[in-house]
């Protein structure tokens, strides 16, 4: 008996509700695609059939950084932004912003955050690097600032468990959730964890950085997105408000959670629970402001016009030349050891990188940057990122191919979906003739 192709075992999980449902799309730099499919179930709600067609749309979560960042680059070639000025010129709020060193006992035993002065510029390029001492207060791992580096014991468990922005926001009476209720900016307001530079760490920065886009091109940017990015990649989906947009809105995919749900960082609590349907959106779908970070829908498929378009580098929506340096590493020797601690740890490197524990990894503008090639996967130089509920795209411009695989679960990283991407980005390479590396 033959054994199972990818297709066959992608079409039995989503069958057994291993995984609700997944839409793939790849293609090269000729511009031709080479592969795109949709499998499963748009939604698992009432248990009803409910086919996931091909322009499905999802919530992008942290794939809208790539779209933000491509339209901070198109400001720097207009000259309405540099990546290397001070950017509280443009963003004041961030001017006085503090650096957060540790907590203090009150006199009621309670924590006191000790802050002290930002002495550094903070720049956009720190910000689209995640290297401005901003991180997210929802799940932001215990920083090594913070840890007795002479204890041998308990300090890495720490370092897992005790999320120093959630214990300051516990002391402003603030509990941090993905559903943003707050109004934005304020609600992404908050110390730094180290001086610009001198870390890593992941970040809303790029929240910040397209509230500057939208500053200096007097647009929100869902318009900016509309006129400079989306219009002329001739694509209709995409939208930070879908219930603006009835005709997007009944294409959104219902979410899903693995049975048992999920530990505090987002893994299964069973890995090989079954997924059902989820009341929780994850997102508030009813945000009155744009997040660059994290708040775009739109459809997978339309959403790779995007990546095929820089794959080709054809000057649809950058010059050349700023495609060029969005694949180039930007880290200096600090930012590589952050990076390198914060993806030494299974659970955040599941989560942010989808790859191979140790592998060797830099940030370029806006995204992920391979630093060695994964053997049948992905050559070194691929852009890549993810968004929360399992959705991974890459950018391989040595191997000439571009892909997003997308879907809607809660929680990010889950295992089922890294060993499915494992799985067809090695098809894609076969598909596509490129063998092993």
């Amino acid at each position: 008996m033959a054994s199972e192709t990818v297709e066959q075992r992608i079409e039995r999980a989503c069958k057994d509700h291993e995984i609700p449902g997944l839409i793939m799309v790849a293609g090269d730099s000729s511009g031709q695609p080479i592969y795109k499919k949709a499998f499963g179930n748009r939604s698992l709600k009432d248990g009803k059939p409910d086919p996931m067609p091909l322009d499905a749309v999802m919530w992008l979560a942290s794939c809208t950084k790539l779209v933000t960042t491509v339209a901070v680059l198109q400001c720097v070639d207009k000259g309405l932004l540099s990546l290397d000025d001070d950017i509280t010129t443009v963003l004041p709020e961030l001017k006085d912003v503090q650096v957060l060193t540790g907590f203090e006992k009150g006199e009621k035993g309670e924590d006191k955050p000790v802050l002290k002065e930002n002495t550094k510029t903070i720049t956009l390029r720190n910000m689209i690097t995640h290297t401005s001492g901003l991180s997210y207060d929802i799940f932001s791992k215990y920083n090594s600032i913070f840890n007795d580096k002479r204890s041998k014991k308990g300090t890495a468990a720490k370092r897992q468990t005790d999320p120093v922005l959630m214990r300051f926001r516990a002391t402003q009476g603030i509990t941090p959730a993905i559903f943003i209720t707050a109004p934005l900016p304020d609600a992404l307001t908050f110390p730094l964890l180290f001086q610009p530079g001198e870390s890593w760490d992941y970040s809303v920065g790029i929240d910040w950085a397209g509230w500057a886009v939208e500053r200096v091109s007097k647009l929100s940017l869902e318009e900016y997105f509309q006129k400079n990015i989306w219009g002329p990649l001739g694509v209709s989906s995409m939208t930070f408000f879908p219930k603006k947009h009835p005709e997007i809105l009944k294409k959104v995919v219902d979410m899903s959670i693995r049975e048992g749900g999920v530990t505090m960082f987002a893994n299964p609590k069973d890995p090989n629970g079954k997924v059902v349907y989820s009341e929780d959106p994850l997102w508030n779908i009813d945000m009155s402001a744009c997040s660059g970070g994290a708040g775009l829908y739109g459809a997978p498929i339309d959403y790779f016009k995007l990546l095929q378009s820089l794959l080709v580098n054809d000057e649809k929506l950058l010059k050349k030349s700023s495609v060029d340096k969005m694949f180039e590493p930007q880290l200096n020797e600090a930012g590589i050891n952050g990076l390198k601690e914060k993806l030494a740890y299974p659970d955040v490197n599941i989560q942010m990188s989808n790859h191979p524990m140790g592998t060797e990894t830099n940030f370029g503008l806006g995204s992920g940057l391979l630093m060695e090639d994964l053997p049948g996967r992905w050559k070194e130089g691929t852009l890549f990122w993810s968004g929360y509920p399992n959705l991974h795209w890459y950018i391989d411009r040595k191997s000439g191919i571009a892909s997003i695989m997308g879907s809607q679960t809660h929680g990010p990283g889950d295992p089922k979906f890294v060993e499915f991407s494992r799985l067809w980005s090695e098809e894609i390479f076969r598909k596509a003739g490129k063998g092993k590396l």
